[in-house]
């Protein structure tokens, strides 16, 4: 029987998936919200990815124009969330079909989470993303 390791191995991925996101509302109640994510590499039963949002400006974190909306169906301008992430497969719904990222966009994130990993060791944890 083959043992499995501790440090599963980073798999690149180049996919956008719906996040499922679980947040309180000002009167208690949890609302859920999905945001498109990119989600470039998979770790074990993690999926690492960075948020795409129509949004200039989100409190708190920093946004870059990105080069083309990556859904095909959609002329809005699109921003990624300069956060790398992570968190477990099923916070993420069926894979998006047809959406796809330019070439100089991917560069710019796989870029960022090197400068990431280096910087802290890791990406963060969906934990963060919740008390938004």
């Amino acid at each position: 029987m083959k043992k499995k390791s501790k440090n599963a191995r980073l798999k690149r991925k180049n996919e956008f998936r719906f996040h499922n996101v679980e947040k309180k509302t000002k009167r208690g109640r949890i609302r859920k919200i999905m945001h498109p994510s990119y989600i470039f590499l998979e770790k074990g039963n993690v999926y690492i990815y960075v948020t795409i949002t129509h949004s200039k400006e989100v409190e708190g974190y920093v946004l870059t124009k990105l080069t083309q909306n990556p859904d095909p169906n959609d002329n809005q301008d699109a921003y990624v969330v300069l956060d790398v992430r992570q968190d477990i497969k099923s916070s993420f719904g069926a894979r998006r079909i047809g959406w796809f990222i330019v070439k100089d966009d991917e560069n710019l994130i796989r870029k960022l989470f090197d400068d990431q990993k280096e910087k802290d060791g890791s990406p963060s944890t969906s934990d963060d993303e919740s008390s938004r």
